[in-house]
C-alpha cells in the first residue's frame, strides 16, 4: 500500500506485513495474487525428457524486476519479503497475514516472457505437476492459477485439459504487456474453449517489458515509467481488445481477473469505449468472431462488460490523502463489486490487508467482506464449493 506522501518525504519505507490489524483476523480473507517460487531444482525434477536433460538452468527470459538502483530497499524486488516454494512456507505466510485462502500465481519461475513455446510448455507442466503432487495435498487453503504456454493456443489448451480436472486449480494464468498479443484476440479461442470445459477463470497478470519499441517500453528511462505507468496502459489495451473483439459475446460467462494493472482509470475507459463505440462502431463487424457469426455489433455497451465479466485484484493500491477523494474513486470504479483483495507477496510493492479495514469511513464492513472474499468467490467459480 502506498499512500501519496508529503512532498518533503524523499524516501518511502519498505512495506511490512506486521502488525496485521486485529479486524483482519475476524474476517474471511482470500489473497488472489500470491507469488509461489519453487527452486529450479524442484521444477527441473518434474520436467519431462528431453527437457530435464537439456535445461541445466532456469531459461533466460525478458522479465526484469529489480528496482534496487532507484530505492535502496532490500532484496531484488521479486523476493523482498522472502520466497515460498513449499506448502508449509505458504501456510506460514498466510497465518502471519491473517489470510484464510490463497490463490498462488507463479513467481519469478514463470517463463511466459520467453519466446520458445515448447520450453514454456514444459516448464508450465512441471510447475503444475509439482503443485498437484506436493503442494495441494497439504492443505485445501491453497489454490492456484494453472501455468500454461499461452503464446501457443493449442499447447495452452492441451495443458488445461491435462490438469484442469484438479479442483484446487481455480484459474488459468496469463500475462499482459507489450510482449504479448492480447488474449482477447480470436486466435486464443482454443484456450478459452478449454477453460469453459472446466469453469476456470482467466487470470491476466502484468508481465515483462523492454524488447518492444513503444513509449511504454524502450522509450522509458526510469522505474517510475516502466513499473508505475506501463502496466496500466497495457491493461487498458488488453481489456479493450477483449471487449471490442467480441470475446465476451462468444464467452458470456467467462470471468477475467486483471492483476497489477491499476484501476483508478476504469471510469474514463468505460466512458471512452462507449463514446467511440457509439460514434464509430462499423469495424466491429470485421473482427474475426463477428465475421464468423455475421453479427455487426456487440451484444452490450462496452462499459457493461466491466460489470459482468471483468474484475481487478487490488494490489497496488494508491490512496489519496484526502479521504473524500478516496471514497469517490472507490464508488466510480465500482470497487464494492469489482475489487478482489491481493497482497502480491513477496514483492516489495506488497499490500498487507490492513488498508481495507483501516478506512471504515470509505470501506464499510459489508464492503470489506466483499473485497476480502465474497467477490473472489463470485469471480472464481471453484471457490464457491
Amino acid at each position: 500500500m502506498n499512500e501519496l506522501s508529503p512532498i518533503d518525504r524523499m524516501r518511502a519505507e519498505a512495506v511490512t506485513p506486521d502488525p496485521i490489524h486485529p479486524k483482519v483476523r475476524e474476517l474471511d480473507v482470500i489473497d488472489t495474487d500470491f507469488h509461489f517460487s519453487p527452486p529450479w531444482s524442484v521444477i527441473r525434477s518434474y520436467l519431462k525428457e528431453p527437457f530435464r536433460e537439456l535445461l541445466h538452468h532456469y531459461p533466460a527470459t525478458s522479465l526484469e524486476y529489480n528496482p534496487e538502483p532507484a530505492n535502496e530497499k532490500p532484496g531484488v524486488g521479486q523476493d523482498t519479503h522472502g520466497t515460498a516454494g513449499t506448502a508449509q512456507e505458504v501456510l506460514a505466510v498466510l497465518d502471519r497475514m491473517g489470510v484464510s485462502t490463497v490463490i498462488l500465481n507463479p513467481g519469478y519461475t514463470r517463463p511466459q516472457s520467453m519466446f520458445n513455446e515448447p520450453v514454456i510448455a514444459a516448464v508450465a507442466s512441471a510447475h503444475n505437476d509439482y503443485l498437484i503432487k506436493e503442494v495441494f495435498p497439504v492443505s485445501d487453503r491453497i489454490k492456484a492459477s494453472m501455468m500454461i504456454c499461452h503464446r501457443d493456443p493449442l499447447l495452452g489448451a492441451a495443458e488445461i485439459r491435462r490438469v484442469g480436472h484438479h479442483p484446487q486449480f481455480v484459474s488459468v494464468f496469463t500475462e499482459f504487456s507489450g510482449l504479448y498479443e492480447p488474449i482477447g484476440n480470436a486466435k486464443f479461442d482454443p484456450i478459452l474453449d478449454a477453460m469453459k470445459e472446466f469453469d476456470l477463470t482467466l487470470t491476466a497478470h502484468s508481465g515483462g517489458w523492454f524488447p518492444h519499441f513503444t513509449p511504454l517500453w524502450n522509450g522509458a528511462r526510469t522505474w517510475i515509467e516502466l513499473f508505475g505507468n506501463a502496466p496500466a496502459g497495457n491493461c487498458m489495451a488488453h481489456i479493450a481488445a477483449m471487449i471490442a473483439q467480441g470475446m465476451f459475446d462468444k464467452y458470456p460467462d467467462q470471468m477475467v481477473v486483471f492483476q497489477e494493472g491499476g484501476y483508478w482509470w476504469i471510469p474514463d475507459l468505460m466512458l471512452r469505449l462507449d463514446d467511440f463505440y457509439m460514434s464509430s462502431s462499423g469495424d466491429i463487424a470485421l473482427v474475426e468472431r463477428k465475421l464468423a457469426t455475421g453479427e455487426r455489433r456487440l451484444n452490450k455497451m462496452p462499459s457493461e462488460y466491466f460489470l459482468s465479466n471483468i474484475r481487478f485484484s487490488t494490489q497496488p493500491v494508491t490512496i489519496p490523502k484526502n479521504k473524500k477523494y478516496f471514497a469517490w474513486l472507490l464508488e466510480m470504479c465500482h470497487a464494492e463489486d469489482l475489487f478482489l483483495f491481493s497482497s502480491d507477496w513477496p514483492h516489495q510493492t506488497m499490500d498487507p490487508p490492513n488498508w481495507i479495514v483501516e478506512h471504515p469511513d470509505c470501506i464499510p464492513l459489508e464492503m470489506q467482506k466483499k473485497i476480502f472474499s465474497q467477490n473472489a468467490r463470485a469471480a472464481f467459480k471453484r471457490l464457491r464449493t
